[in-house]
């Protein structure tokens, strides 16, 4: 498949996560699963670092994806005054 007439998958107000959507495709990274230093599962990161963490573990991916999306939904309220996603 030719990558370069791939579309670029853009955040709804219907996307489960629409904050976490826009920020992948506009601001930083989202990365899932322990890794180096950091005891979080999940973490939103920009340029600069780490700009939210989540706890240690989840029950499940569905509430690790839903405490990303309320912290970084004030997270970008607060720091960028975004206060909608889409």
């Amino acid at each position: 498949m030719d990558h370069s007439m791939r579309k670029r998958a853009t955040p709804t107000r219907s996307a489960p996560y629409p904050h976490l959507w826009r920020w992948a495709a506009e601001f930083g990274t989202v990365e899932i699963g322990h890794s180096g230093p950091t005891r979080s599962f999940i973490r939103v990161l920009d340029e600069g670092g780490i700009v939210w963490k989540g706890r240690h573990s989840y029950v499940k991916l569905d509430a690790a994806l839903a405490d990303a999306e309320a912290g970084l939904s004030r997270w970008m309220k607060c720091e960028l005054g975004i206060t909608d996603a889409a």
